[in-house]
């Protein structure tokens, strides 16, 4: 079973703010998937890493070049 986290705690992995993960799943602003069960919203672990991982560069050359998103 893949282990899920709260907005709380993937706002905290990600350090941002909940209100900006609130944002990106309401503009799509960010490609971050999430669940929603009822009204609770949980993001699965290995998508947040995944996440973090696609983000993460060794210089600014190759965050310019891919052209990402900064929001």
């Amino acid at each position: 079973m893949k282990s899920l986290v709260t907005a709380a705690e993937a706002s905290n992995q990600i350090t941002a703010p909940e209100a900006t993960l609130q944002y990106w799943r309401t503009t799509g602003a960010q490609n971050l998937p999430f669940i929603k069960i009822g009204r609770r919203v949980m993001y699965r672990q290995d998508d947040i890493d995944k996440w973090l991982k696609q983000h993460t560069f060794k210089h600014t050359g190759e965050y310019l070049a891919g052209g990402f998103n900064h929001e």
